[in-house]
């Protein structure tokens, strides 16, 4: 014979594991977020990397090439370099330097943490508070650079 508190302890059971998996399916989105938002900037950054190997330098960046090695073309090697270096700095890395810039802001975040943990003297807490500040400011300015 089936009782009506058996029911009612199923449906409790049924209740408990329904939060469960809502929690579970809410982790899951997330986590697939993330891994989408990865994927993009891993994708980006190997776009970027591709480009960088069949680069077509812009005339201006050729024509100031040009100007840099003859204007040392005494000294061939120095030349070549100060030419090379400018076909260098042409080339733009937007994705490699959004990324760089956030991992520095990020290693720059955890140096303020690690500022903010307590000790025995509040003076010296107030200075490395203080410090904390300009170090969360420092990462906000590295992350401004990396998104231009």
């Amino acid at each position: 014979m089936v009782r009506h508190s058996d029911y009612a302890e199923l449906e409790a059971k049924y209740a408990v594991l329904t939060v469960d998996n809502d929690k579970a399916m809410e982790s899951l989105k997330q986590a697939d977020a993330v891994v989408k938002l990865a994927h993009e900037k891993f994708s980006a950054l190997a776009a970027e990397n591709e480009e960088l190997k069949y680069q077509n330098p812009t005339l201006s960046a050729m024509m100031s090439c040009l100007d840099a090695f003859y204007a040392d073309d005494d000294v061939p090697e120095r030349a070549m370099m100060a030419a090379y270096n400018i076909l260098r700095k042409s080339v733009g890395t937007p994705a490699t330097d959004a990324f760089l810039a956030e991992m520095r802001a990020q290693g720059v975040e955890m140096f303020a943490a690690v500022l903010r943990r307590k000790g025995d003297d509040a003076f010296f807490d107030a200075i490395a508070e203080a410090q904390a500040n300009a170090a969360d400011q420092f990462a906000a300015q590295l992350r401004k650079r990396g998104a231009q």
